[in-house]
């Protein structure tokens, strides 16, 4: 197995990739079939993610991929209302894998104005900023389910034997919307029909 450091440079030398970005269908729970139960707790825990897969690992890091203003796609912009925004993409990394690739969509206003702290998280979590004030409302979930052969997958340098599956949301604070997409890659305990 090759381990996490090795993987994360050999990631980090492909800079040119970011934003790696999510070109993806987005659809509501109840139109995908999610292939079992324990999936579909991970997919729809309203909770921090960040804090959940803490308690199943000894290890674990925020490697930051990049973080700067950039375009969104066609489906972001219509979520995010067209406003510029920061993208911030991360792995969440347990033990010796990366387990969740994530990408923040943050307004630029709310970086300058609203929560300057978002423009020097680095390799923190931005989840336990979100969860850590109660006047950050998270909104429904939307789930994704991505081929094996995605492109993402591809620019991550990661092989899968199943597909894998994904949501989002958006999370208001103040007049402001920041949206959160994880993507649960294949080493992740939220694949446990798949051994993970």
């Amino acid at each position: 197995m090759v381990s996490l450091s090795s993987y994360l440079q050999r990631i980090l030398n492909l800079s040119t990739h970011f934003p790696f970005t999510l070109d993806t269908r987005w659809e509501q729970p109840d139109t995908l079939s999610i292939p079992d139960f324990h999936l579909k707790n991970w997919l729809l825990d309203t909770s921090s993610l960040t804090e959940r897969l803490q308690s199943h690992c000894r290890q674990f890091r925020v490697q930051l991929l990049g973080q700067a203003v950039a375009p969104l796609l066609a489906n972001e912009k219509c979520q995010m209302q067209g406003v510029p925004c920061e993208v911030r993409e991360v792995l969440l990394c347990a033990e010796d894998q990366p387990w969740v690739f994530a990408r923040s969509l943050l307004p630029v206003s709310l970086v300058l104005e609203g929560m300057q702290e978002l423009a020097h998280l680095g390799e923190q979590s931005l989840g336990k900023v979100l969860f850590n004030r109660s006047d950050c409302v998270r909104e429904p979930f939307e789930i994704t389910r991505i081929p094996v052969g995605h492109n993402l997958l591809q620019m991550l340098q990661l092989d899968s034997r199943h597909d894998l599956w994904g949501r989002r949301s958006r999370f208001r604070y103040r007049h402001w919307h920041m949206m959160v997409a994880e993507i649960f890659l294949p080493g992740s305990p939220a694949y446990k029909q798949f051994g993970g």
